[in-house]
């Protein structure tokens, strides 16, 4: 084996570690991402139903009592 032959090698070499790392570094990033948006998504659920129990309450209320206009 030659000189070029083996700073070829080692050049080939490197370069494939540096697109592993690069690949375990996006695929280590989307499950971050993911676990994010699902808490998103978790807290977004919780306040859509903290909203619809708002409506009915406001509506039990406006039954009780006719709407008053300003």
């Amino acid at each position: 084996m030659t000189m070029w032959t083996g700073i070829v090698l080692i050049v080939l070499i490197s370069l494939g570690f540096d697109y592993l790392r690069t690949r375990a570094r996006q695929q280590g990033l989307n499950g971050r991402q993911r676990a994010d948006v699902d808490a998103l998504r978790e807290e977004l659920q919780k306040l859509q139903e903290r909203v619809v129990n708002l409506e009915a309450i406001v509506i039990e209320e406006e039954k009780k009592r006719p709407f008053r206009s300003l």
